[in-house]
């Protein structure tokens, strides 16, 4: 059986503690000679193979000298790091949730996407991403920041080694003119490119299938081949992780009910071909 890996909230707050060090120019020996700390013990922290507690924490940002909201994150990340799962409600720039689901989209082996609102992330053009930004109302100084994160999280399609991605659509999204018709054919034609790499599989539910797993929600289902599994929801203004069997297994099995409904990737992409002339 798969070892569980650090939980999200762990893993977000190891990395904000490093991305804290790096902002205050302290190597790992200053900030253990400060605290009295070994090393390691600061090196663990950061990694997250030990979850730091709320007064490890504390100490750290003083050293740091970060405060206000920056220090009410990782405090709350520290308190929160043992929790079954993980609710972010702050609206950020670039929520604290979505990095760390970056990083872990480096290390998965395969990533699922359900999403029939809109299309998944890791297959949208800038120009459609742009649109769909805009329509959800984030801020001019957000969009630029959440702009280039998604397209940092792209590349992740482009290395030598991705991860396996298999994207449920909706007929619904994809005949959706997110931009005005010129975008939204400049991002058929992309899903179509992605769709002749033998990494990328899309299935489409097509009208014609009624109802279908998908219309209860997206999420994104994460495999990796040396831990468990774990599923990121997100709705406006909040995303979840979740991370505990009991919890990730209701989507593995969704996932295996959209298999068998929506259509197979060749008749998938052939419904795609068909909707270019339209728009």
């Amino acid at each position: 059986m798969p070892k569980p890996k650090p939980s999200p909230q762990a893993r977000a707050l190891a990395e904000g503690l490093r991305v804290a060090r790096k902002i205050s120019r302290l190597a790992m020996t200053e900030v253990a000679d400060k605290l009295d700390w070994s090393q390691s013990t600061l090196s663990r922290l950061e990694t997250g193979v030990r979850a730091a507690s709320t007064e490890e924490v504390s100490a750290l940002l003083a050293v740091y000298q970060i405060t206000g909201e920056q220090r009410e994150v990782l405090i709350e990340l520290a308190r929160d790091a043992d929790r079954p799962s993980w609710l972010e409600t702050r609206d950020a720039e670039v929520p604290c949730q979505v990095e760390t689901l970056a990083q872990y989209e480096l290390e998965a082996t395969k990533i699922v996407e359900s999403s029939t609102a809109l299309l998944p992330v890791l297959l949208q053009t800038p120009s459609y991403a742009r649109a769909a930004l805009s329509a959800a109302d984030v801020s001019t100084a957000a969009l630029k920041a959440r702009m280039d994160l998604r397209q940092d999280r792209q590349k992740v399609l482009d290395r030598k080694n991705p991860p396996r991605l298999v994207a449920f659509l909706d007929e619904g999204t994809l005949r959706r003119h997110v931009g005005g018709e010129r975008i939204m054919a400049n991002q058929l034609r992309y899903l179509l490119a992605l769709a002749q790499r033998p990494t990328v599989e899309l299935r489409v539910f097509p009208f014609d299938v009624g109802g279908h797993p998908g219309m209860c929600g997206g999420y994104a289902l994460l495999e990796f081949a040396d831990g468990r599994p774990l599923v990121r929801l997100e709705h406006r203004g909040a995303g979840v992780f979740l991370h505990q069997p009991e919890d990730v297994e209701p989507y593995e099995r969704a996932t295996v009910r959209s298999t068998a409904v929506a259509l197979d990737p060749g008749r998938s992409v052939s419904l795609i071909e068909s909707l270019v002339p339209l728009v």
